[in-house]
């Protein structure tokens, strides 16, 4: 009888075993797929309260994206129960005119990562003039250099019309060599042109 006894115990405890493992697997949050990113114009500056949406084009289904109105970083964190390798997700950012989109499919090492991570977006600035036309006069002649360098300098009271215009060695920065690069252009100097992108 002791030998019935000692068995009824060993499964009474296994079954408990069991139950409890199986009740704690089952209330175990599922593990989170997190995506995130800056959205930026073309020409370096931050979007500020980019509208920034995430669809996965296998289930239809958008997930909330965080943002904030200081900032151009998002951030969505999901549960990796609403994503799955081979899913395809479709980020789009605007900044309520001007918008820029991407597909990226979703790999087992993503899954295993727990997400995307970092996903930059980078929104085209409209290219608006005359490469050069650094005061808007629809040509580029002389007093565009004599602006863009007091510009540069920081001379109080002179401003450029267009940023894109004025980048005419595009580097991404308005300094001393776009207005080195403009009067040599304008002068007629060899080799110089003018590249603004």
């Amino acid at each position: 009888m002791g030998k019935v006894k000692s068995i009824i115990l060993v499964l009474a405890v296994l079954v408990m075993f069991t139950a409890t493992a199986m009740v704690a697997t089952a209330t175990e949050p599922p593990t989170p797929f997190h995506a995130y990113g800056w959205v930026k114009y073309s020409n370096g500056t931050a979007v500020l309260g980019p509208n920034v949406n995430i669809t996965n084009l296998n289930t239809s289904e958008n997930y909330t994206v965080e943002t904030n109105a200081s900032s151009n970083y998002y951030q969505v964190i999901t549960s990796s129960c609403d994503v799955s390798e081979g899913d395809v997700l479709y980020f789009s950012a605007s900044d309520n005119g001007n918008s820029t989109n991407r597909t990226i499919t979703v790999t087992s090492q993503n899954m295993t990562d727990g997400g995307l991570f970092e996903q930059n977006l980078t929104i085209p600035v409209p290219q608006v003039g005359i490469c050069g036309d650094v005061d808007g006069n629809e040509k580029v002649d002389s007093m565009d250099y004599v602006t863009l360098r007091a510009y540069v300098v920081g001379a109080p009271g002179w401003t450029i019309t267009s940023e894109w215009a004025a980048d005419v060695d595009c580097n991404g920065k308005i300094d001393s060599m776009d207005y080195v690069t403009l009067r040599a252009y304008i002068v007629g100097a060899p080799g110089w042109t003018l590249n603004c992108c």
